[in-house]
């Protein structure tokens, strides 16, 4: 079959005119947020530097004498999900380390505030962040299915193929 084959098929429905380029322009701008909400998540649920709160009385301390050091990508950081016990003092080679259970303090210097920071998804609940983007995602999923559905059902108007 030739491309002669095709346009004879379709030559009822006539050259594009100012309606089609219409159409066409304003089903092209209504796909943009689509890609806003594709990246959203991008941001939405980046997570931040952070380290644990220091126990009340501690926050003048250096955190070198509160937070234990790890290695984080070939790169020494203060630990984000550990703090030692007690008292801060200069030696702290044998010191226990605990949780952060007074929660998290988080860099302000990238994003005032992502779903990471909010609900203090990191840690032990670092796992909720890649659950709660498929359930976003899956979220628009239903939601796409659902929506054509209404368009379908209301339209008021036939097919005329």
């Amino acid at each position: 079959m030739s491309s002669n084959y095709y346009e004879e098929r379709i030559a009822f429905l006539g050259e594009w005119g100012p309606f089609q380029w219409t159409v066409f322009l304003l089903l092209s701008i209504s796909a943009i947020p689509n890609g806003h909400v594709g990246l959203s998540m991008v941001f939405l649920a980046d997570t931040p530097p952070h380290h644990c709160r220091l126990p009340e009385g501690a926050e003048e301390m250096p955190l070198n004498m509160s937070l234990p050091l790890e290695q984080v990508n070939e790169q020494i950081t203060f630990s984000r999900c550990q703090r030692y016990i007690g008292a801060p003092v200069n030696d702290t080679s044998d010191l226990q380390t605990e949780g952060c259970i007074d929660g998290w303090e988080y860099s302000k210097e990238q994003y005032s505030s992502t779903i990471v920071s909010e609900w203090d998804l990191v840690c032990q609940n670092d796992w909720k962040v890649p659950l709660s983007t498929s359930l976003f995602f899956l979220g628009v999923l239903i939601g796409s299915f659902i929506s054509g559905q209404i368009s379908d059902s209301s339209a008021t108007q036939t097919d005329t193929f």
